[in-house]
């Protein structure tokens, strides 16, 4: 991936660069490592670690052609280090007693769950406000009953609002990724 994503100088441009990349991939590095730890706080540590490194060695990703591997990479071998040296050995001793193809699927599924629900929050800002604010409820699970109490409106507004939020996502998700964000996403939207 190149483009904004490769940080190639110190200098102006490469502190653009980094804010650009901390900007896309922070939110959802701290939801990925949380699935490791399990623990809100330490996730965001182990990303906020990562993104130091990569910012005192910008040579790191010199030569690397998918910065989004290498950002998921680097969070998941640095979740693995943190649950070693925490000594929560019993669950060390899952991840090193799990087969390697189950590693590297789970790897894969938590990476696109990841960038469906980056794409998705970024769509999601570009929506009007009352529109984005159904959304996020919805998303956190609440019934559209619910919806339309905390946001006193009727639940037909709450219905209208949330099929043409789904339609403009539609739109700019494209089929193929609203597909996707649907399948991961189907226990709490439906």
């Amino acid at each position: 991936m190149g483009g904004p994503h490769v940080i190639k100088k110190r200098g102006k441009q490469e502190e653009e660069d980094f804010k650009i990349l901390f900007r896309d991939y922070f939110v959802s590095m701290c939801v990925f490592a949380n699935r490791y730890l399990e623990d809100g706080e330490m996730a965001r540590d182990v990303v906020h670690d990562v993104f130091c490194r990569l910012w005192e060695n910008p040579s790191e990703l010199l030569g690397v052609a998918n910065v989004k591997n290498y950002l998921y990479t680097s969070v998941k071998n640095r979740c693995l280090d943190v649950l070693r040296r925490e000594n929560i050995h019993h669950r060390y001793v899952e991840w090193e007693q799990e087969n390697e193809k189950e590693r590297e699927e789970f790897f894969e599924i938590e990476t696109l769950r990841e960038d469906v629900y980056r794409l998705l929050d970024q769509a999601i800002q570009l929506l009007p406000e009352r529109t984005r604010e159904i959304l996020l409820l919805k998303l956190q699970g609440l019934k559209n009953q619910e919806i339309a109490d905390q946001l006193h409106i009727s639940v037909n507004s709450v219905n209208t609002l949330k099929a043409n939020a789904y339609k403009v996502l539609r739109d700019q998700l494209h089929d193929q990724y609203f597909l996707s964000l649907l399948f991961f996403l189907k226990k709490v939207c439906f």
